[in-house]
């Protein structure tokens, strides 16, 4: 992908009588935002390093109007999360707003901070139940997962403020909306990246370690999204200085799902239709878009990426359950409130034109129900990324003139599939790992069946070969285990866990439960001891799926919320 207004490729001349300056600013925007860890964007908000005027110029606002606490003239801070509950609440208590808003409160964080979601629809309905119930493609906008990333959470307030009583209301005849303005509340309080307990919450959407993940799944599993927005910031120096010899240059970066087995129709409605949506509107204001990249995550690693392919990244997660995903990042990490009206405008004029688009296209309801009815045949064990070369727009740091930076990087957008498996007809699962993976399967969707009585059937089972170093933090994880198959006839008790596979959710059932898939569930919680026989999880091939035909044996599926 290139930028919607592409910059021309020009020299950036350092001449000795700038050095000096050039190095104090390199510095600033550096080394301050190498002082708390390893991370590519983990810069607190309480540390500024300074743009040069010339750069801030570049950057004005955008000639638009727009609500929301952060937004007040003469704000040195941002919002509080008192300001936002106050503000989403003033909303939801006044008319014309309060016929079409509803305020719920999903839970309280560790720090004692509400995690609050809006739903919006033409009826004002109050329940996730009745919101489905009135048959619209649901549109979930999310924002601020990352504490320190602050102008997609204004961006939500304001989209609140104009889907409830503004120029988006009329968008309620043909879509619903859930907003979540503030996913990271804790972190947020502090204009920290991670949450209280140190975790990046945007890479737990597959295992649900912590209670904000947990949360904001519970509603998704009440009121499942046709489209997700994921509305982040990017960081403007530090690393990018390093590797590109300037500042990120443009006003937003976008990306679809690249896991490998996101539905391909899912993936070519948001790259076909969504983003040029979004790349379009974004021109009418002079706002310049680039596809989403990334540097690797450690101190000294000068690998960078297009994206990254980890199911539990929300961007993943979302499309890998049939949703049209996409992650929307505005040049902010490492500048404080510099341009701050324009990045939230720019967050608020891309979520308009998707939400305008959803409205409008009847092709989301068509593709929308595609992935539950296509199951994979087969599933992608490993894959590796495509060598990309990619012109990056930069500025220089001093003169904000105008460069681009040639850089090869790991795409996500081009993916090879290097190992497959076919799907089985179904997982069996010993009771006793309900507590270990219980909420994790439910939480995705999952629906199962208890045996009743003992059944002899084909199994096929798991040998532990190896365990591989992996980082289940990295945006493009590895397997942290290698095994081998084998066919063996069994008998599964009574209690044991059966998971069908012809399931809407069979993508992140899979991935979660083959042991050597990056990422697993199975290898994180079922492997409980070094030795392979410990791994108890089967899988029930294709040809015995004959094998549990008697409804008495096992009983209608259901959530593993009400299962014994």
């Amino acid at each position: 992908m290139t930028s919607s207004n592409s910059l021309p490729a020009r020299p950036c001349i350092c001449t000795a009588a700038r050095a000096g300056v050039w190095l104090g600013l390199w510095c600033g925007l550096v080394l301050a935002q190498n002082q708390q860890s390893a991370w590519a964007q983990d810069q607190p908000l309480a540390q500024r390093p300074h743009q040069a005027a010339a750069v801030l110029a570049r950057y004005p606002p955008v000639d638009l109007q727009l609500r929301a606490p952060g937004l007040i003239p003469g704000r040195t801070g941002h919002t509080t999360q008192a300001e936002l509950e106050a503000f989403i609440r003033q909303l939801a208590e006044s008319p014309p707003a309060a016929a079409h808003l509803s305020h719920l409160v999903l839970g309280r964080t560790p720090n004692g901070h509400d995690l609050s979601a809006q739903l919006l629809s033409r009826e004002g309905v109050k329940t996730a139940a009745a919101l489905v119930a009135l048959g619209r493609p649901i549109v979930w906008l999310i924002g601020q997962q990352h504490g320190n990333e602050p102008a997609g959470g204004d961006a939500m307030l304001a989209l609140t403020a104009a889907l409830a009583d503004g120029e988006l209301t009329p968008v309620l005849d043909t879509i619903s909306v859930v907003i979540i303005p503030r996913a990271n509340p804790d972190g947020a309080a502090v204009g920290e990246r991670e949450n209280a307990a140190g975790v990046d919450i945007n890479r737990d959407h597959g295992s649900f370690t912590q209670p904000e993940t947990r949360l904001i799944h519970e509603l998704v599993r009440q009121a499942p999204p046709a489209v997700v927005v994921d509305a982040h910031e990017f960081t403007v120096g530090r690393r990018w200085l390093e590797t590109l010899g300037g500042l990120q240059a443009v006003d937003l970066m976008v990306l679809s799902a690249t896991h490998p087995m996101t539905p391909a129709p899912i993936r070519a409605l948001a790259d076909t239709l969504f983003q040029p949506a979004v790349e379009a509107a974004l021109a009418q204001h002079k706002l310049t878009s680039f596809v989403y990249h990334a540097t690797a995550m450690r101190a000294g690693d000068r690998a960078m990426s297009v994206g990254g392919t980890a199911p539990g990244i929300a961007r993943n997660a979302f499309g890998l359950k049939g949703a049209v995903s996409l992650l929307l990042e505005t040049r902010g990490v490492g500048i404080g409130r510099d341009s701050y009206q324009r990045r939230v405008a720019t967050h608020y004029i891309a979520v308009r034109a998707i939400l305008r688009t959803a409205a409008s296209s009847p092709m989301l309801a068509t593709a929308i129900k595609q992935p539950a009815s296509a199951l994979p045949p087969d599933i992608v064990i490993s894959h590796t990324l495509a060598k990309t070369t990619v012109r990056v727009p930069v500025l220089d740091p001093i003169t904000a003139a105008e460069k681009t930076a040639t850089i090869t990087m790991a795409d996500s957008r081009q993916i090879t599939s290097t190992e497959r498996r076919m799907r089985p007809a179904a997982y069996a699962i010993p009771a006793a790992y309900v507590p270990a993976i219980g909420e994790q399967l439910r939480l995705l969707g999952v629906d199962l069946c208890v045996l009743t009585q003992p059944i002899v059937t084909p199994l096929e089972r798991y040998e532990i070969i190896d365990r591989l170093t992996s980082d289940p933090r990295a945006i493009n994880p590895q397997s942290s285990l290698k095994v081998r198959v084998h066919a063996l006839d069994g008998q599964l008790d009574a209690g044991t866990l059966y998971v069908p596979t012809n399931q809407p959710a069979v993508r992140q059932l899979t991935l979660a439960l083959e042991p050597d898939a990056p990422g697993s569930l199975s290898a994180q919680t079922l492997q409980v001891a070094r030795d392979p026989a410990a791994l108890a999880l089967w899988r029930i091939p294709s040809s015995a799926v004959d094998a549990i035909v008697d409804p008495d044996l096992c009983p209608t599926r259901r959530s593993l919320a009400v299962a014994p």
